[in-house]
């Protein structure tokens, strides 16, 4: 395992994020004091830096919680504080700024943070015609949640592509497992809901995941991603390899019960393509592994489905479930080498 390698375990690891966390509250306490600020300055720093990196270890995640928690404090305590001389009773400027607040908020849903408004509107009763005190406040986090994010930022970010590999790897091995288990047994006895639900559940983390390695890579690639930058365009097919052999093993699990019922002749072709289906899929996930220049071949890619000679209509739904499967593993492994071909370019 290379240094590189190890820097991004670190990365997406619960004890990075507790480096993080502790490092962002030491900035955000320790800077105001060395400067003589106020108590309440620099625990509400030191508490916003902690909260920007609270939501998750994604720096797209720390950047909209920064920006929506800094407008939620930055814009009702000036309103408050320009209500305040026409309406000096406390409740009626909560009141009041309260409801200008719900009409931002619903004219501009993604720019605040609902949650964090709640605080703001309170404290502006309580800083009256303080002024000093309401810059403090809105210094205070603005600046607190600037530190934070930028711990998230600089300080090991997060490795949102190797998280992506180790997820995919995970969805491979448990579609391999159950493969193999498939052909060794020549049953699917294998397919109990418990494993179909692992694997649906493996699934949609890896698809969740590449959302967030997409949301922070950005349009151009953040710094400690480009290394991605030549494979990125491949996650897509490895999501839909995951994608693919779920569905189909979801089809099968479906009419386990059904399936010992059927003519041994069609259980058998069944199996005949299973054993195939595995081992493209055992090519491609190596592939993608082991990030090779191009794709492996399989003659199953390169022969027909042939359906077997049977009147059951149970038996064509199931083989019209492997030969879309087969579609499927055809045109992904086209696009794959279409997407090589134009990374060489």
């Amino acid at each position: 395992m290379t240094f590189r390698d190890r820097l991004s375990i670190l990365s997406i690891s619960q004890e990075g994020r507790f480096v993080k966390l502790l490092l962002a509250l030491l900035l955000g306490y320790g800077l105001p004091t060395l400067f003589g600020a106020k108590p309440y300055i620099a625990e509400t720093m030191a508490s916003s830096a902690w909260l920007a990196l609270g939501l998750g270890p994604s720096i797209e995640t720390s950047k909209k919680y920064f920006f929506q928690r800094s407008m939620a404090n930055l814009v009702p305590i000036p309103i408050g504080l320009l209500l305040y001389p026409l309406v000096p009773e406390p409740m009626a400027i909560i009141v009041l700024v309260a409801i200008v607040m719900f009409v931002l908020v619903k004219r501009f849903p993604d720019a605040f943070r609902l949650t964090s408004m709640g605080i703001a509107i309170c404290l502006v009763a309580g800083f009256g015609r303080d002024l000093a005190a309401a810059e403090g406040r809105m210094f205070a986090v603005a600046v607190g949640m600037a530190i934070g994010f930028l711990v998230e930022l600089l300080v090991l970010p997060p490795d949102q592509g190797y998280r992506f590999h180790q997820l995919a790897h995970r969805g491979s091995s448990q579609l391999a497992a159950l493969f193999e288990a498939i052909v060794a047994t020549r049953s699917l006895d294998s397919l109990t809901p418990a494993c179909l639900d692992s694997l649906t559940q493996s699934q949609l983390e890896t698809r969740a995941q590449l959302a967030n390695f997409k949301a922070d890579y950005g349009p151009r690639g953040r710094r400690h991603l480009r290394r991605y930058g030549k494979e990125a365009a491949l996650f897509e097919y490895r999501l839909a390899l995951i994608d693919s052999g779920t569905g189909l093993l979801r089809k099968l699990g479906d009419s386990r019960e059904l399936f010992v019922l059927l003519e041994p002749s069609f259980r058998d072709h069944v199996f005949a393509h299973l054993a195939q289906i595995h081992q493209v899929h055992q090519q491609l996930a190596a592939y993608f592994e082991h990030r090779r220049s191009e794709p492996p071949a399989h003659r199953y890619l390169d022969t027909p489905y042939t359906p077997a000679d049977s009147a059951n209509p149970f038996n064509m739904v199931l083989q019209g479930a492997l030969m879309e499967h087969q579609r499927l593993l055809v045109r992904s492994v086209e696009a794959i080498r279409e997407a090589v071909v134009n990374l060489l370019q």
